[in-house]
């Protein structure tokens, strides 16, 4: 009998949850079906990886994550007497499969975790007996398609379990490392990797992959980092460039730090490229990282004055516009005081009036036609000084109002 507020079930608990599951015709109550269905959906994801059978869990190239039951972000307890099990399954025969225990607190009397490669728990062990508490150094590579997580407790003494991350690799460093190497962003994701990723990368690396696109933006996002940690970043380094050439004004980011603390981010282009740079020292080295890359197409507004370029134009339209008006001024103000400086001075204070000698020069002035204007005339300079008149012996021959020496 089982008590549930204050009545009684007349049935066999679960044997009521699981009929209840195969058919509603059997003849239990609408009370105790109920009550079966939710203890079997509350238990039921601990049961199908902690009763004997596996779970399996399908990687990709995005970190995911699993806990131990009743983990609670760390806040929780696991239960006693539990045998349970997660088979990772990179879903390529070429992809490995990663996993990081990202925090465990596991009690050491009886209880453990032990990782297995491969689907079964008869596989190679890669990590075995790992009890107390931590995450540094407990990161751990298939060397195929699988990997097997057991996780088992006694009858005394729980603790709050563990979180596990994992996702699939495999290496897509291309001839980065040989020479560098343009790749072209699309709208689909596309990886890139340190040299024989997820294995340790190779040491004294130098790597240059040029990712470039005819149109649009780049956009990086480091999913995973897991590189020499060093001041400056001296040993080993991951480095990206706003651009296609190396150039410390462009830098935007230098990689070197352990999982999980290495730097995760996404990074976008101001133009149409970035240039990924790897370097690594000829000592330790670590399992590397994970990128990805995609093209981004410019956002169109609807607003028209929003864009850059848009913004680029009006104001180009409105410095021409400006530009010109303010030329046609100082046109009107230059011909104003040209014509003015032009017109014959009237009582100059530095010039006085002069009359002209008796059989003394005479000034000869062009007509429109070309011919010589016999009247006397003397007139002043634009400076203010006496122009001096040609002599009558010496008159100059005019042709449509051009010199051609002189005539006797």
């Amino acid at each position: 009998m089982i008590s549930l507020t204050g009545k009684k079930l007349d049935c066999d608990f679960w044997m009521c949850a699981i009929r209840s599951q195969m058919s509603f015709s059997l003849n239990y109550s609408k009370c105790e079906i109920i009550v079966g269905l939710f203890l079997l959906n509350l238990f039921g994801y601990v049961f199908s990886q902690c009763s004997g059978s596996a779970q399996t869990l399908t990687a990709g190239q995005s970190i995911q994550y699993f806990t131990s039951p009743d983990y609670n972000n760390g806040a929780g307890t696991y239960s006693s007497n539990l045998d349970c099990q997660w088979i990772i399954d990179s879903n390529d025969a070429s992809y490995k499969v990663i996993l990081y225990l990202k925090n465990y607190n596991v009690a050491c009397s009886g209880d453990n975790i032990n990782i297995f490669d491969g689907n079964t728990v008869s596989g190679t062990a890669l990590k075995s007996n790992i009890c107390g508490s931590g995450a540094s150094d407990k990161i751990v590579t298939s060397t195929g398609q699988y990997m097997t997580l057991r996780f088992t407790s006694d009858a005394v003494n729980q603790s709050v379990g563990f979180e596990a991350a994992y996702f699939s690799a495999t290496d897509l460093s291309g001839t980065g490392c040989t020479s560098e190497q343009t790749m072209t962003p699309t709208t689909s994701p596309q990886y890139v990797t340190s040299p024989s990723f997820p294995s340790l990368y190779d040491v004294s690396s130098n790597c240059r992959w040029v990712l470039t696109v005819p149109a649009g933006r780049v956009q990086v996002e480091i999913i995973y980092s897991d590189i020499e940690t060093s001041a400056n970043c001296a040993f080993d380094s991951l480095e990206i460039y706003d651009g296609d050439y190396v150039c410390e004004n462009t830098k935007i980011a230098a990689v070197c730090s352990r999982y999980p603390s290495g730097i995760t981010g996404t990074y976008l282009s101001n133009g149409t490229s970035f240039l990924l740079k790897f370097k690594s020292d000829g000592s330790v080295s670590f399992t590397g990282y994970l990128i990805k890359f995609i093209q981004v197409e410019e956002a169109v507004s609807s607003n028209p004055l929003t864009s850059s370029d848009d913004q680029l134009m009006l104001g180009i339209g409105i410095g021409c516009a400006c530009g010109a008006t303010a030329t046609l001024i100082l046109v009107f103000i230059v011909s104003f005081f040209k014509s003015k400086c032009r017109s014959p001075k009237i009582a100059s204070p530095r010039v006085k009036t002069v009359e002209p000698m008796n059989g003394g020069p005479h000034m000869r002035t062009p007509s429109v036609n070309g011919s010589v204007d016999s009247s006397d005339s003397i007139s002043h300079s634009r400076n203010g000084f006496i122009r001096r008149p040609l002599t009558t012996s010496r008159r100059s021959s005019m042709i449509d109002g051009k010199s051609h020496g002189f005539l006797p």
